[in-house]
């Protein structure tokens, strides 16, 4: 047994001497955190700088309702701007010449708008709108027409 105690003191010794180099390596390492992050002319305390994160936390949070806002009225307002194309271009004679008349669908998310068609002639050109309403138009439409309204729809 007492031949044990020299070992076990050693041991102990040797522990002890590890743990005071690592308690020393942390009190180092704290206290070089602390002058880092506490250093200079502009040293804030630790209780100011987390209610600044927390306002800017705040402020973001504001913006980003704000924008989601702005985003669900702008949707909603792009449903009734022109999403929709049809053109069919044409010749409405038999006398030749080439297919310089044409008409043009301009439709909504809802299939409403205008429709215009031009009808191109050697003397005159005369250019006709007419209003649909939820793919429905108040006035007969021609073939032309009829399709240009198809087109747009298709697309």
């Amino acid at each position: 047994m007492t031949s044990q105690l020299p070992t076990i003191t050693l041991i102990l010794a040797a522990l002890a001497l590890i743990l005071s180099g690592y308690c020393a390596w942390q009190i180092f390492f704290i206290k070089r955190l602390k002058k880092t992050f506490f250093a200079g002319s502009k040293a804030l305390s630790l209780e100011s700088v987390i209610y600044s994160l927390g306002q800017e936390l705040q402020n973001d949070r504001e913006q980003t309702a704000a924008l989601e806002k702005a985003l669900a009225e702008l949707k909603e307002k792009v449903t009734f701007a022109v999403q929709k194309v049809g053109l069919v271009r044409f010749n409405p004679f038999n006398d030749g010449g080439g297919n310089f008349s044409f008409s043009l669908a301009l439709l909504d998310e809802h299939n409403t708008g205008i429709l215009i068609t031009s009808m191109y002639g050697r003397e005159q050109n005369r250019i006709y709108t007419k209003k649909i309403d939820r793919g429905k138009c108040e006035i007969k439409l021609t073939e032309e027409e009829q399709q240009a309204v198809q087109k747009a729809n298709d697309k």
